[in-house]
């Protein structure tokens, strides 16, 4: 696998920002075949957007799990955001996070990388913080993305207990309880909305560790959603918010996304 670390400016942000990515590239010995065949025959590849948590940056999930090797195995381009603390939202008191990772972001990952622009070639996946991302972006852009995952976190905010545990960074990027509802923060809101109108929905799935604090809250919201008709399926197992539990879930997680509809 090819590493890249692709630093640009971002019009949305305002500012200079940065990706990591991991692309195929040919390693001799696992191509037998030959180089010139390999590239002779490489196609147009998927892509999986790889959201970090809470105070992490686009290099974590490289240097804490075997995501390379899982991406390997799969033939996927990995995509790595960094986002800072902003819960990958347009900050109330920050930048338009949202704006950059769904709409910048993916023009200019399609336009640099070997990878496909159709629908069912796209995945996104997170974890914490970034489980919020995933399931943000795909239920806000549902027509982008074949499926989506949140590992450790992803549901409802008042459920979940942020804005108890959290209230500072919380209000910065969401606002209040009250501006949180019915906007598009709250996947309650969203899924309600995809279920009245016909919306197709990516398939989503979720795994949280027992152990960890956000598995009543995690796990609450995926069985409301599911009991609503929500294409989604919640997982478990012994475990907490450490990158053991995610190390061990993402290839799971990943088979799952990939498996055929």
């Amino acid at each position: 696998m090819g590493v890249v670390r692709y630093t640009f400016y971002s019009q949305a942000l305002g500012e200079q920002t940065n990706i990591m990515a991991i692309v195929p590239t040919y390693e001799p010995w696992r191509h037998t075949e030959g180089c010139k065949k390999f590239y002779g025959n490489y196609e147009k590849k998927k892509t999986l957007y790889l959201l970090h948590g809470g105070s992490d940056d686009s290099t974590l999930y490289l240097r804490r799990t075997c995501i390379e090797e899982y991406a390997y195995e799969r033939d996927l381009v990995v995509i790595f955001p960094e986002v800072r603390n902003s819960f990958y939202g347009n900050m109330v008191h920050g930048k338009n996070y949202f704006t950059y990772l769904t709409e910048e972001l993916p023009k200019i990952v399609e336009n640099l990388f070997p990878v496909s622009t159709k629908s069912e070639d796209r995945y996104v996946l997170g974890n914490s913080m970034g489980s919020h991302g995933s399931f943000k972006w795909a239920l806000n852009r549902p027509d982008f993305f074949a499926a989506a995952v949140g590992m450790s976190g992803a549901g409802d905010l008042e459920e979940l207990g942020f804005y108890d545990r959290m209230p500072d960074r919380v209000i910065n990027s969401f606002g209040t309880l009250e501006e949180y509802r019915g906007s598009y923060n709250d996947f309650k809101y969203l899924y309600n909305k995809h279920l009245a109108e016909g919306t197709k929905m990516p398939r989503l799935y979720a795994c949280c560790g027992t152990e960890d604090s956000f598995y009543p809250g995690a796990k609450k919201f995926a069985e409301d959603a599911k009991a609503k008709g929500v294409p989604i399926l919640f997982e478990e197992g012994e475990g907490g918010h450490t990158w053991s539990f995610w190390d061990k879930w993402l290839p799971i997680m990943l088979d799952h996304m990939l498996k055929e509809d």
